[in-house]
């Protein structure tokens, strides 16, 4: 079992305390300001002017580490099998699949036991991630939703921090050095549109851009366990969706002023995050069941075990700017035939299609910020495509390169159309 350093106890009770969003201290209240209302949750999806933090200075935003700890799920598809080697182990599946009502309480950098007294939920150290079939947004994936959340709270601390100054931040490594090299944004505008707007609108761009990195990385070889290949879920048909829903949350929660503590944090992502299940019509256990048994055969395969990274049959290379869900109605035929929506989605809504904004007010977010990666050797030697001969670094700018090539292997691994549904 692992437990915070009483320093980074006190970052959170004393740092954090002071107000990400509000200029004075304030004491915080169980159930102060969580209200997850839903005007605010379909505005931060995209599904329907922030309030101008402009006076807000570097001094009053707290530092908040970055997260540490990626958390673990989800395989696509549904109870399954494992194998060590090449030895089956009998008896032992993974059931990743999750009821709506089992989504346990939020906790950022979930890889640590929060030990806060004033946490009215107690010790949070369950939050019972999984795979929830929604009929609006296809599979959505708790753990990349909750992971790309806090990755976006942290970097919206540093940006803010640096607007004026820019500098570099750098984020713990995973199949490579990694950091996001800021520029200075001019006074005028951050009087304009706000330190906090900035600063939230961009961190949630970086936030995407590093999740971008994540599915390349785990591709060539990247896990955040030895033990445990990742390739399995490169890529997988729900992860930048559910990456962007977790960014958007996150940047909702902050722009209504309700991340003033890691308690409340925590608290605001539990009702947010029910209030987006609700929002694209999650279905029970039993129906993201049958979901995930109405494509077998066609996105995943129940023949295969984990680690074997051919169990997933198709993979979501798209990264923007409109991130379209994969639903069953979408679907190739599998084992078991056609696929068609589940009953309890005929009457829902259409699709949500998630834009990802590439800059705002007019400005691109290139202009102002990039992402930078130093390949380790394990990628390269697994056949990571390098863009620049003799160099190492990877920009956003040469994803769609490094994409194309991913994709071209996925092809030659699985046939013409296993990057779409």
């Amino acid at each position: 079992m692992k437990t915070r350093s009483s320093s980074l106890q006190a970052i959170w009770v004393i740092l954090f305390a002071t107000g990400l969003l509000a200029c004075q201290t304030e004491h915080w209240e169980v159930g102060k300001n969580v209200r997850a209302r839903d005007v605010d949750v379909a505005a931060a999806l995209g599904d329907t002017s922030q309030a101008n933090n402009g006076g807000l200075t570097a001094a009053d935003v707290p530092v908040i580490p970055y997260p540490r700890s990626l958390r673990p799920c989800c395989a696509f598809g549904a109870d399954l099998k494992v194998a060590v080697g090449r030895v089956p182990v009998p008896g032992v599946e993974i059931g990743n699949l999750l009821d709506p009502t089992d989504v346990g309480p939020h906790r950022y950098d979930n890889g640590y036991l929060s030990l806060y007294g004033s946490d009215p939920r107690g010790i949070v150290d369950n939050e019972n991630n999984g795979l929830i079939y929604t009929c609006r947004g296809g599979v959505i994936d708790l753990a990349h939703v909750r992971d790309n959340a806090d990755n976006t709270l942290a970097l919206v601390s540093a940006v803010a921090r640096s607007l004026e100054t820019g500098g570099v931040v750098d984020v713990p490594p995973q199949g490579a050095r990694m950091r996001a090299h800021l520029q200075p944004v001019s006074a005028e505008a951050i009087q304009k549109y706000g330190r906090i707007q900035l600063a939230t609108v961009l961190a949630q761009w970086l936030a995407y851009q590093f999740s971008i990195w994540h599915e390349i990385a785990t591709f060539y070889g990247y896990a955040s366990l030895a033990e445990w290949p990742e390739k399995i879920s490169a890529f997988s048909p729900e992860d930048l969706y559910s990456n962007q829903i977790g960014a958007r949350l996150a940047g909702g929660i902050i722009l209504a002023k309700e991340a003033r503590s890691d308690v409340e944090y925590g608290l605001s992502m539990d009702a947010w995050i029910k209030r987006m299940l609700r929002r694209l019509d999650a279905v029970p256990l039993q129906d993201s069941r049958a979901a995930m048994r109405a494509v077998d055969g066609a996105w995943w395969d129940s023949e295969k075990r984990i680690p074997d990274w051919t169990l997933v049959k198709r993979r979501q290379f798209e990264t923007g700017p409109f991130l379209r869900p994969w639903r069953l109605e979408d679907a190739r035929p599998g084992t078991n035939g056609a696929a068609k929506p589940l009953a309890r989605c005929q009457d829902a809504g259409p699709a949500l299609v998630l834009y990802v904004a590439d800059g705002f007010a007019g400005a691109l977010f290139r202009n102002y910020a990039s992402v930078e990666f130093d390949v380790d050797d394990t990628l390269v030697q697994a056949g990571f495509p390098l863009p620049r001969p003799g160099s190492r670094l990877v920009t956003q700018e040469d994803f769609p390169m490094i994409i194309q090539k991913t994709r071209e292997a996925n092809s030659e691994a699985f046939g013409a159309g296993a990057d779409a549904p």
